[in-house]
């Protein structure tokens, strides 16, 4: 026990470091007085208006998340099935994808549903949340194909630098070499516990993917899952009209911006920390906002929608709290 709670300390330690580092290294030359004039001349009503999208889209998933567990023969409550959501984010800040964990064990715990029924459930979101994601890449890329094929030419910078990296026999020989090193120990490998966890994973994720097919109302299902994402670009599409340095960019910026920056999520630090800032600002530069007010949109924005996550889940474990505690009571 006392190991599993060191190694879940170093996590979160490491975690922390990883993504605080990160942000250091993005806004280390930034002058937070700039940040403080954007601010200050931004349209808050449109970053508000952002703020009420994202916690309207993740209503929704709980309405999404409560269909999947329908088949499983239980019928949650809406509002537990939304605390759980609420409280999953919150708990991503403290531990990266620890959300999917914390959400399944409150539900758990306040409407008696399995933990691992509960987790394929979870799986089976993802599945479909991955799908959708990588349909607004393409979307981005196919909006943008000419542009997009621009930066990847050979002429490139881009492109140079993968010609060199592609033409190094170096390369290639460490390619052979653990090409070779897995070949040989594959036996070993495959019976190893981390590759164990990941085979099981893959079947998990199967399995979890399967349990939309037990979903009474498909269409409806659909129609959530495109409204969540729909709202998730919002998020960050109509925070272009707050600032007078982004108002005038295009859908297309928009598409890619929302993709690159959806990948700071993905990444394994807390909300996406530093990892989003730096995506994002990329993104912004690469279409013509400066260096300086690239940061501070990407600064603002993110901290408006973690505070949103940080207060509604803060309540909602309060809430936990209190429903936990009268579960005990009847009991």
């Amino acid at each position: 026990m006392n190991k599993e709670k060191v190694k879940t300390a170093l996590q979160v330690i490491g975690s922390f470091f990883i993504s605080f580092l990160i942000f250091y290294l993005v806004y280390k030359d930034q002058d937070p007085t700039a940040i403080k004039k954007d601010l200050s001349q931004c349209n808050i009503l449109w970053i508000l208006f952002s703020i009420l999208l994202g916690a309207l889209s993740h209503f929704i998933r709980a309405l999404r998340w409560k269909q999947l567990i329908e088949p499983l023969g239980k019928n949650p409550k809406l509002s537990s099935t939304y605390i759980a959501v609420m409280i999953g984010y919150f708990a991503n800040y403290l531990i990266p994808r620890a959300g999917e964990m914390a959400r399944c064990g409150v539900l758990k715990k306040t409407d008696d549903i399995s933990f691992s029924e509960l987790l394929g459930t979870v799986i089976a979101e993802r599945v479909f949340d991955l799908i959708v994601l990588l349909l607004f890449v393409g979307a981005a890329i196919l909006s943008q194909l000419d542009l997009f094929t621009q930066v990847f030419s050979a002429e490139s910078p881009i492109g140079e630098s993968l010609k060199q990296i592609i033409s190094n026999p170096f390369i290639w020989m460490a390619v052979v070499i653990v090409c070779s090193l897995l070949f040989f120990f594959r036996k070993k490998i495959i019976a190893s516990s981390l590759c164990q966890k990941g085979i099981e994973l893959f079947k998990n994720v199967i399995n979890g993917a399967k349990t939309f097919f037990k979903v009474k109302n498909k269409p409806l299902f659909i129609i959530y899952t495109l409204l969540i994402w729909l709202f998730y670009f919002n998020m960050t599409f109509l925070c272009f009209q707050a600032f007078e340095f982004t108002r005038n960019l295009t859908l297309n910026v928009g598409l890619s911006t929302f993709a690159i920056g959806s990948m700071g999520i993905v990444a394994p630090v807390q909300g996406g920390i530093g990892a989003w800032h730096w995506l994002t600002s990329q993104c912004l530069q690469f279409y013509g906002i400066g260096i300086e007010q690239s940061l501070s949109f990407a600064f603002v924005v993110h901290l408006a929608q973690t505070l949103m996550i940080l207060v509604i889940g803060f309540v909602c474990f309060i809430a936990f709290s209190f429903i936990k505690k009268g579960a005990i009571e009847t009991k």
